[in-house]
């Protein structure tokens, strides 16, 4: 206890340093605090307060909410005699306890009165000011708990019955939410005293060392009433300067009232100009120089439409023709009047409704997916250069047709198909090895043709094996053989970048491999085009 007591100074006191500020305050607490619980009257007394002391940290961040920091140290007793209730059956124990604790807790104050920091004069008049708080915390402390009557054998008994739990669950810190409130006056500019009184109720029944042996369906709290002194931490170098009255632009108003303070204007105005004296400030004025009552623009020709508005601001006309009469607008000289024109802004040709055409395929620019380069109308301008409905940014093959299920390219014959699944059931490799036999070379080179007669398609080379031997070694040598695969057609000029070779070694088996021909058939190399 000693130490944490010891800790928590030098944490104050490190705190208060390095929050030195205007907004700023520190000082101490000075009163008493008692304990209402087990071994006290259940209707709240005063029998047993003892001083209490304390250090106190404060933001007032702002000028109704402050947030405080407190560091409270006191004592705390209480006994079976302070009970008054005659049925009380306790009370011929004589147990009592002493609790030295130190409380470290954080709240927040409400000012709900209080008056902002620029309305205060600047004499700093005192202000009485109510409050309340609330905050959470922890209060360190072990009670020592004493029975007077121990030679009383039927009371030490039910001492021993009811007390040794609670001795063995007894801790010397708990949770405390301080809950009250009080009345601050300010001194002066640095100095601030105040009076509160709070309720701390804990999150816990040892606070007198008594739970089993008392009420253990209520919780012990204790309150501490007191004086609260703090002190502004900055100097009178880092205090705020009072506000100026100044008038920068010599119109007659303070700049504090002044809209526009560094430009002369009138008072009716808020202190901003109106150069054209339309009756519209020149912030809020479309034609800051010339006097109207349209935004602050004029109206020659009356018409509603503002002059800066007005396509004809000599001739009355109507919005829909822009200010002008009745007459045939075409805003962009394209030919196509303005309302029969889908983009009356840029000329286009008359069969595009006047809207332009970039790359001159029929397909307005608007609706055009590929304004910079020809198109066709079904493709929405897009160019399909193989003709199979599939726009070439979409088309994997833009060159040769194919269906859209298969991404623009064309498909695999069945006839193909049929030569690439011979070739999985005819590839051989000399026993245990990966070197090809002879005869494989000849359905590798139909392989080679397909891959020749499909360019835009690649191939996936995947080696598998039977169950016979290790599975780690059978995985390895399936890799090796599709890379002789692989190998192979490179010598045949197929691009690597057209494929890739994996091995499986026992997996995906394709027949039985408890029989000499399911062994076979899984021994394999299979080939898909993709």
């Amino acid at each position: 206890m000693v130490k944490f007591k010891f800790v928590s100074i030098i944490m104050f006191v490190l705190l208060s340093i390095s929050l030195f500020g205007q907004k700023w305050e520190g000082g101490l607490m000075l009163g008493a605090m008692d304990y209402q619980g087990d071994l006290s009257n259940p209707i709240f007394d005063l029998k047993n307060p003892n001083g209490s002391a304390g250090l106190v940290i404060r933001n007032n961040f702002k000028h109704n909410l402050s947030i405080r920091a407190n560091l409270l140290f006191g004592k705390l007793e209480g006994a079976d005699t302070n009970h008054e209730d005659p049925d009380w059956n306790r009370s011929n124990r004589d147990f009592s306890f002493e609790n030295s604790i130190t409380e470290l807790s954080l709240k927040l104050e409400y000012y709900p009165f209080a008056k902002k920091w620029d309305e205060r004069s600047d004499d700093y008049p005192s202000n009485l000011t109510p409050y309340g708080f609330i905050g959470l915390g922890i209060s360190m402390g072990k009670a020592v708990l004493r029975n007077e009557t121990e030679n009383n054998i039927p009371f030490r008994k039910r001492r021993l019955e009811d007390i040794t739990d609670d001795e063995e669950n007894t801790t010397g810190a708990r949770f405390v939410m301080p809950i009250g409130g009080g009345l601050k006056i300010d001194l002066g500019r640095k100095v601030k005293l105040g009076g509160e009184v709070g309720f701390r109720p804990t999150f816990g029944d040892y606070l007198d060392g008594v739970s089993s042996a008392g009420n253990s369906d209520r919780n012990d709290w204790y309150w501490f009433g007191g004086l609260v002194l703090t002190f502004n931490l900055a100097d009178e170098s880092t205090k705020e300067p009072l506000p100026m009255i100044t008038d920068r632009d010599q119109d007659g108003i303070l700049d504090q009232d002044d809209d526009c303070p560094d430009v002369a204007g009138k008072k009716i105005f808020g202190g901003c100009p109106d150069t054209d004296n339309d009756g519209f400030v020149d912030s809020k004025d479309a034609c800051p120089e010339v006097a109207g009552k349209i935004n602050g623009c004029p109206d020659s020709d009356q018409d509603g439409i503002a002059d800066n508005e007005d396509n004809c601001p000599n001739e009355k006309g109507s919005k829909a023709n822009g200010g002008c009469p009745a007459l045939i607008v075409d805003s962009d000289n394209d030919g196509v009047e303005d309302k029969n024109d889908s983009c009356p802004n840029v000329a286009g040709p008359v069969t595009l409704n006047g809207c332009p055409d970039s790359d001159g395929d029929g397909v307005a620019d608007k609706n055009d997916l590929c304004p910079t380069v020809i198109g066709t109308k079904g493709m929405n301008g897009c160019p399909d250069t193989d003709r199979d409905g599939i726009a070439d940014a979409k088309d994997r093959c833009p060159t040769i047709a194919g269906p859209a299920s298969n991404g623009g390219c064309p498909g695999i014959a069945e006839s193909d198909r049929a030569t690439l699944d011979l070739a999985v059931r005819n590839i051989r490799f000399e026993t245990s090895s990966a070197v090809l036999k002879y005869e494989s070379f000849v359905q590798l080179d139909k392989v080679v043709a397909i891959m020749n007669k499909y360019p835009n398609y690649s191939v996936k080379i995947n080696g598998y094996t039977d169950n016979v031997g290790n599975s780690d070694s059978n995985q390895r040598l399936s890799e090796r053989r599709a890379k002789a695969c692989y190998d192979f057609f490179i010598t045949k000029g197929i691009s690597s970048s057209r494929m890739v070779y994996k091995g499986y070694g026992e997996v995906n088996p394709v027949a039985d491999n408890n029989s000499k021909e399911g062994r076979r058939l899984n021994r394999r190399v299979e080939f898909e085009l993709y």
